[in-house]
């Protein structure tokens, strides 16, 4: 595999090494989650990247969630729950 190095722009200075998850291998049968970070214009962005990937596979299931506020992280609880419902996450913002 390819080293891919990353920037972080709000890094204070100290870099830790950090790894991608492993990729699907496909996506037929896959159960999306979508996490919409709440900012405007998010839920259109992420509603048609779903409805892509419906089109292009054999989704089995869309799961969506909110965060509560895009000022702050997702609660650890809202993570957990849908880790543990999907097979893959996509989060997108818009601005």
């Amino acid at each position: 595999m390819e080293n891919i190095t990353l920037l972080d722009p709000t890094s204070q200075g100290e870099t830790t090494e950090k790894y991608l998850a492993p990729r699907l291998a496909e996506l037929d049968g896959k159960v999306i989650g979508i996490l919409d970070i709440t900012k405007k214009g998010s839920d259109i962005f992420l509603d048609r990247v779903g409805e892509l990937l419906c089109e292009r596979f054999e989704i089995s299931d869309v799961v969506r969630v909110k965060k509560p506020t895009f000022a702050r992280p997702a609660p650890t609880e809202l993570l957990v729950d849908l880790a543990e419902r999907v097979d893959f996450v996509i989060e997108g913002l818009a601005d």
